[in-house]
């Protein structure tokens, strides 16, 4: 689809028959179709929300960039807001994970500590068998 190209009446009766008569009307479209297009190529439910959002918002006869600005505003604070759960999650996982590699290694070493041991004992029962 993006390699077509359209012809200048095609896009003409194409805004018209979607009511776009005006450049804010047509830029409205865009941005629709961009979020659209972006929120295809990403594989993301909340762009493609976005974009119907968008789009509704674009219907209602109000302010529309405005409606856009503070839906995109919104999507923006979400997504910090789940990034920032995300950084602490990775954080608390990473704290945990070098406690487990410290007391992993503690309790290698005192494996080694106890095998020497047995090790020892081992060599000292065979000698004291020898003896008797």
């Amino acid at each position: 689809a993006e390699d077509l190209s359209y012809g200048l009446s095609q896009v003409s009766l194409l805004q018209t028959a979607s009511g776009i008569t005006t450049k804010a009307a047509l830029a409205q479209f865009e941005a629709v179709r961009i979020v659209r297009d972006l929120a295809r190529q990403q594989h993301s439910s909340a762009l493609a929300q976005l974009a119907a959002r968008i789009g509704a918002a674009s219907h209602s006869g109000e302010d529309q960039f405005a409606k856009v600005k503070a839906l995109i505003q919104d999507m923006v604070e979400r997504l910090e807001q789940e990034a920032e759960a995300d950084a602490s999650k990775k954080a608390w996982c990473d704290r945990n994970l070098a406690d487990m590699h410290a007391k992993e290694a503690n309790k290698e070493a005192e494996i080694a500590k106890l095998t020497a041991q047995i090790d020892k004992m081992s060599a000292r029962t065979a000698m004291l068998k020898e003896e008797v």
